[in-house]
């Protein structure tokens, strides 16, 4: 019989891709979230179809202004804030799986109240409860890829939080599209509770987090799981490793880095540099002005595509470009996965959001000289670029950068910073484009130019690199990676 392959060298398998797919139902869902307030906006806060009636008891629309209307799309990560501070204690405490499982449960309840939502109030309860639910799973999902691909399969797989949610947002956006009259925007809004049955059906046949059960000293179920995804390869120098690298961290069989552990710098390693690019990461995602596009491009193209068309005309335009929008998204972060298993996380980083600062320059240029061809393409463009670098790779930073023990405040911290971000982004935007019209824009090259020389100094390169070599250099505080000393040449 011939000798087995060393499981380290190993690609993706189809367990591996399974589970991946299995437990990305939740970020799905995410997607679902953010995108289904986009094209109803007119037709819930501001009753465009009909003046507002009862259908079964239920009134045909919500009318609140803008301001408020703003508060309910952000509301969503709002709560996604929440989640993603609770999940990895519990993901911690009771594994990754469960977290992922048991989130539906809450998905669920959200479903109901808003399909049953009599008020904003009620709509803006269901959307904090939903943002509760896939807040934790989105924040435990990136963790549970990091921990049971390969590092190979890691420089595809990394990418499957970001493709999970633009897939969710293409779906959202699509689905829309047939169902904007009363009450079938309600039928909309509750369909998070689909999904969350599916998941909740399908995650039971994956496997825990090996490196988890490692942590918890259940070496046995460990390695099953691990043969698992590894099938037919030799598993024994990878579980070695894991085992190595538990123990050296200190975590005993419990994760002990706690949030305020990190925060102090109060950790057997120095986690100053994680934890400052781990947070900008997520900073400088939503500050690239994407939130602009995810929350609110029906608003956008209506702003930017106002020439020739009658005022009925407008909005369906609009939201024809808005549902174009997300399947450009799609491809490009299909497209993005493969591009890295080839190209360094770093450089996809440095090289989108140069791009994405050129893209806001003529997206500028486009609105304020009324071209609204340009404009348009420059959002297309820019969008596109996102979900390249900045869209997938701050979700796989903490875990690939960070010792396992901390992996999980870690990835609270990062979760925390995005979702603040992006429900200021969601309350802010379209007062800002108002008030500022095409400049706007000028401000988002701004940020993503400052986004570029920040990753130039401080971003390691992780692609197809352990996590323990990679902690190994660069646990000691605040550092620029240009220098020879912190490059990290290990790969397996």
């Amino acid at each position: 019989m011939s000798e087995e392959t060393d499981s380290q060298l190993l690609g993706i398998t189809k367990y591996q891709l399974f589970c991946v797919l299995a437990a990305s139902i939740s970020s799905v869902n995410t997607g679902w979230n953010i995108a289904v307030p986009n094209i109803p906006n007119d037709i819930i806060s501001k009753c465009a179809v009909a003046l507002k009636h009862n259908i079964n008891g239920l009134p045909s629309c919500v009318p609140v202004s803008s301001y408020i209307w703003g508060l309910a799309v952000g509301s969503h990560a709002l709560g996604a804030l929440i989640g993603a501070n609770a999940c990895m204690w519990f993901a911690d405490k009771y594994g990754r799986r469960f977290v992922l499982l048991y989130s539906n449960v809450i998905g669920i309840v959200s479903a109901i109240l808003v399909g049953l939502a009599v008020n904003i109030d009620m709509l803006i309860s269901g959307r904090v409860i939903a943002g509760i639910a896939q807040g934790a799973a989105n924040g435990t999902f990136s963790c549970y890829v990091t921990e049971v691909t390969t590092p190979r399969a890691r420089n595809s797989l990394a990418a499957m939080t970001q493709m999970a949610v633009i897939v969710g947002q293409m779906l959202g956006i699509v689905c829309s599209l047939g169902m904007l009259r009363p009450p079938l925007w309600r039928v909309l809004f509750s369909l998070t509770g689909a999904f969350c049955i599916a998941s909740f059906l399908i995650l039971p046949l994956c496997t825990e987090s090996p490196k988890w059960l490692i942590t918890k000293g259940k070496l046995d179920k460990a390695q099953k799981g691990l043969r698992r995804l590894r099938k037919g390869t030799d598993i024994t120098r990878e579980f070695e490793k894991m085992v190595a690298e538990t123990q050296n961290s200190g975590d005993g069989n419990e994760c002990t880095a706690s949030l305020l552990d990190i925060v102090t710098n109060r950790t057997p390693e120095n986690l100053r540099h994680q934890l400052l690019v781990a947070s900008m990461s997520m900073v400088f995602q939503q500050a690239s002005g994407i939130s602009m596009l995810g929350f609110f491009s029906t608003t956008l193209f209506n702003t930017i595509s106002s020439t020739g068309e009658t005022k009925n005309f407008r909005p369906k335009l609009a939201q024809i470009l808005s549902a174009v929008l997300f399947v450009v998204g799609m491809v490009s972060t299909f497209a993005g996965m493969l591009l890295a298993t080839h190209v360094g996380r770093r450089t996809l980083m440095l090289a989108a959001h140069g791009a994405m600062c050129i893209f806001s320059v003529f997206l500028s240029l486009g609105s304020l000289l009324h071209l609204p061809a340009l404009a348009i393409t420059m959002s297309y463009l820019f969008f596109a670029v996102f979900f390249v670098g900045p869209g997938p790779i701050p979700w796989a930073i903490p875990s690939e950068i960070t010792p396992t023990y901390a992996v999980g405040s870690m990835t609270a911290i990062n979760n925390s910073v995005v979702y603040i971000s992006a429900f200021i982004s969601g309350l802010v935007f379209e007062p800002m484009l108002t008030a500022m019209g095409g400049y706007t824009f000028l401000l988002f090259a701004a940020t993503n130019a400052l986004a570029a020389v920040f990753f130039c100094l401080f971003l390691p390169e992780t692609k197809s690199k352990h996590v323990a070599d990679v902690v190994k250099v660069h646990s000691v505080g605040v550092h620029s990676v240009l220098q020879a000393k912190y490059k990290v040449d290990s790969r397996f």
